[in-house]
């Protein structure tokens, strides 16, 4: 007889996928020995020449030009993104939540308000967005993940999707995440595991991994994902995909569900919300609209900023971090820090080693901040509908009792020591080497890893403690010659151990093809530094000679 979370998961997906029209169906599936998946879209028929060339030639500001200059209308795009998110899906499972009538009947709205008006509702009229499942939309579940939050749809919308539709923006699906957005891979027992387009052996990452399933095979421009430890930075590194995570309080939080006692989001680690995009300029422009909207005058936790960019051509002070003193990266990873630092120094900039000995003390507070109430709220969740927890958190996680005021307090004052130390080693030090602008760091110690073999949270989620912003840029993929490299050195501890097993003699070869990632990390509520420091970084990486690009 099935379990309790068994026969909702079924309920749940039979009406999700019964959204889909049966003529933007797969005739005959997706093998499962298919690993590259990318090519449905256009293998499949059910997208015209236009609606490929609508969903794959064009940046989001272009969309947004072309349908206010009348090259197409609202409802061609809506359509056209509907279309290729239905194709990902059925060769991803990346989607909880569709509403593609709901986006078409918008889109028809939206192409009127243009006719009668001449001129667009907003800074992003007609622009379909994804939403990774965290944010509520009205008369939609918000599950997280969880059988026991399945078919209990919001009463209201986020206040970042009311932002969006203002804007007018055209929302059309949400995302998948794994159990309660905790895992660095995109599975639940609710909705099933989200694979990599490029390779559904290797990880989609997460816990945003719908969305950047979904944008790698393009069926959106943007999406707006969370990030607390990484979940923006490491899908979008292992689908080859930009990804920013701003400082927290730029976008607002209103209306993004989490799994904690509310009001926790706060307690010292704070959640960001940012974009996945397939380009640098489509998650500046989406940043750059966000200021725009004025979100403090949407949500009262939000304090007025601007966006101001430095100038063009400065020379920047870049520190290369190798080692974080936790995980040592594979040769791959290092390979590539080390070949765009070296291109960054023959540009002109000045490039340095750093070491953070903090580093781990830095992630013992993180990890501390994450367990500090015990996943009471977690397991209470699971034992509603006897669900069990995911492979990749079973292995990790346990049911406490949640610790008290006095176990907050000592963390916070260890961040705050934590917060000076950074700054002075980072930023405002004595030496030039400590007066940075910006931080070149690897994603992890390793590529895009199979399934439920993440190993390496330290590089992101230590940023996130320190509320620094950092965004991801795909370099290139593994190649089968660096296989023959070892990992440097006796192992750090036991993070590093469980990296290094992963470049096993017998495992390596799974990282054939891989996706690889570097992270540039700014100073703390420096965004427009930020994607100064990316756009020079990208511009390396793109000017690689052709024999480089792996």
């Amino acid at each position: 007889m099935p379990q309790p979370w068994e026969e909702i998961g079924a309920r749940k997906r039979h009406e999700r996928d019964s959204k889909i029209p049966m003529d933007w169906t797969l005739d005959s599936g997706v093998p499962e020995s298919l690993r590259d998946v990318t090519h449905l879209p256009y293998s499949s028929g059910i997208l015209s020449a236009r609606e490929l060339d609508i969903t794959g030639n064009y940046t989001a500001q272009e969309i947004i030009e072309g349908t206010i200059k009348g090259k197409w209308t609202s409802v061609e795009v809506t359509v056209a993104f509907c279309k290729r998110a239905a194709i990902a899906h059925q060769a991803t499972n990346c989607l909880t939540e569709i509403f593609f009538d709901e986006a078409i009947s918008r889109a028809r709205a939206l192409d009127k308000y243009l006719n009668d008006n001449s001129k667009p509702l907003g800074l992003l009229h007609g622009l379909p967005i994804s939403l990774k499942d965290c944010f509520d939309i009205k008369g939609y579940d918000t599950t997280l993940g969880f059988s026991a939050r399945a078919f209990k749809p919001a009463s209201k919308t986020s206040t970042l999707a009311k932002m969006l539709l203002d804007a007018g923006a055209i929302l059309y699906v949400k995302t998948t995440t794994p159990q309660g957005q905790m895992s660095f891979d995109t599975h639940s027992y609710l909705f099933g595991r989200t694979f990599n387009p490029y390779n559904r052996a290797l990880s989609a990452g997460g816990s945003s991994g719908g969305e950047a399933a979904l944008i790698a095979m393009k069926g959106a421009i943007i999406g707006v994902a969370g990030d607390l430890g990484g979940s923006i930075r490491v899908p979008a590194a292992n689908c080859g995909l930009y990804g920013i995570k701003p400082s927290a309080g730029r976008i607002p939080a209103k209306g993004a569900e989490g799994t904690g006692i509310p009001g926790s989001g706060g307690a010292g680690l704070a959640p960001a919300f940012g974009p996945i995009g397939r380009t640098l300029g489509d998650c500046r422009f989406f940043l750059d609209v966000m200021a725009r909207l004025q979100p403090w005058t949407y949500d009262g936790a939000i304090s007025p900023y601007s966006i101001r960019y430095p100038p063009r051509g400065k020379r920047l002070s870049i520190g290369v971090l190798r080692c974080d003193g936790v995980v040592m990266p594979h040769p791959p990873v290092l390979n590539v820090l080390d070949d765009i630092a070296e291109r960054l120094r023959i540009a002109g900039h000045r490039v340095y080693e750093i070491a953070i000995p903090e580093f781990a003390k830095a992630l013992s507070v993180t990890n501390g901040y994450l367990t500090v109430n015990g996943n009471e709220e977690v397991f209470d969740l699971l034992a509603e509908t006897e669900e069990p927890l995911s492979p990749w958190l079973a292995a990790r996680m346990k049911r406490k009792g949640g610790r008290g005021l006095k176990d907050l307090y000592g963390l916070n004052h260890k961040k705050q020591q934590l917060e000076q130390v950074f700054l002075e080693r980072l930023w405002e030090g004595s030496d030039e080497s400590q007066r940075l602008d910006a931080i070149l760091s690897p994603v992890a110690g390793h590529a895009t890893p199979p399934h439920d073999a993440w190993r390496s949270q330290s590089y992101t989620s230590v940023w996130n403690l320190l509320d620094y912003p950092a965004g991801v840029i795909p370099v290139r993929t593994v190649n089968e010659l660096e296989l023959a490299e070892d990992v440097a050195g006796d192992p750090l501890g036991p993070l590093d151990k469980l990296n290094r097993k992963l470049w096993d003699s017998d495992k390596r070869v799974s990282f054939i093809g891989a996706p690889i990632a570097l992270q540039v990390i700014g100073r703390k509520q420096q965004e427009a530094d930020l994607f100064t420091a990316m756009q020079i970084v990208d511009g390396v990486v793109k000017n690689r000679p052709k024999a480089t690009k792996l």
